[in-house]
């Protein structure tokens, strides 16, 4: 079975479209998650994935309006005020089918990033949520907020140990796919003018054989919080 791994959508359907052509057939789709929000098409790529079967991971701009769905306080930017209202019960329903986490034999799909002190099973619900905010990580391993002052942090890619198997992941954008031995980052910023891209694997027993295909992105949709590695 061949497995397709999306970056970051973001909302960026032409270039998703546009990247699918690229894709073999008869495989098996799946987005690390943050399908919506930020670029022209938000809703859209939502309903395109689910109407096109493609599987998700839970990413923590889908978490935010799940959150809000749920009747909990929260906090929503202005593209998500537009954006919230109309998502419908079935939109709702494919976000809610989003797990934390895939893993397939020694494939392992995240949003964002986990620490070596972080084990998959039987992890309780507030140590899940982190795969959905982590970038780096202090001396210690844990979890650093996005505008931190700590200069010794490091991505937690930089430090992962393969614990649970190979990782690819989004959330952080990179100019180029972020390429390690154990984890690949792929999220390539979009909706931030620079590309969207897949990596494609043939045999999740060895995900690290890979193929990276990707297609510009059209225009600037958005300006990230933090620049591109």
């Amino acid at each position: 079975m061949r497995y397709v791994i999306y970056g970051d959508i973001h909302g960026c359907l032409e270039e998703w479209k546009e990247l699918r052509k690229l894709v073999p057939k008869n495989s098996v789709e799946i987005c690390v998650g943050d399908i919506i929000d930020k670029g022209p098409y938000p809703i859209e790529s939502l309903r395109y994935a689910y109407k096109n079967k493609i599987l998700s991971v839970l990413g923590n701009h889908e978490y935010k309006h799940l959150r809000k769905y749920w009747g909990r306080k929260v906090k929503l930017d202005d593209n998500q005020k537009e954006i919230y209202p109309k998502l419908t019960l079935k939109d709702f329903e494919y976000i809610s089918s989003m797990p934390f986490f895939l893993k397939l034999n020694h494939l392992t799909i995240i949003h964002a990033g986990i620490s070596n002190k972080l084990y998959l099973n039987n992890a309780k619900l507030n140590l899940l949520t982190l795969l959905l905010y982590i970038r780096d990580l202090d001396e210690n391993g844990k979890f650093l907020p996005l505008n931190h002052k700590n200069k010794n942090a490091k991505l937690w890619a930089d430090i992962y140990n393969g614990h649970e198997g190979f990782i690819v992941y989004g959330h952080s954008p990179f100019i180029n796919p972020n390429e390690k031995k154990n984890s690949i980052g792929i999220d390539t910023g979009c909706v931030y003018g620079n590309k969207l891209s897949a990596v494609i694997i043939p045999n999740t027993l060895k995900p690290w054989e890979y193929e990276i295909i990707s297609v510009k992105a059209k225009r600037k949709y958005a300006t990230p919080l933090l620049p591109l590695k």
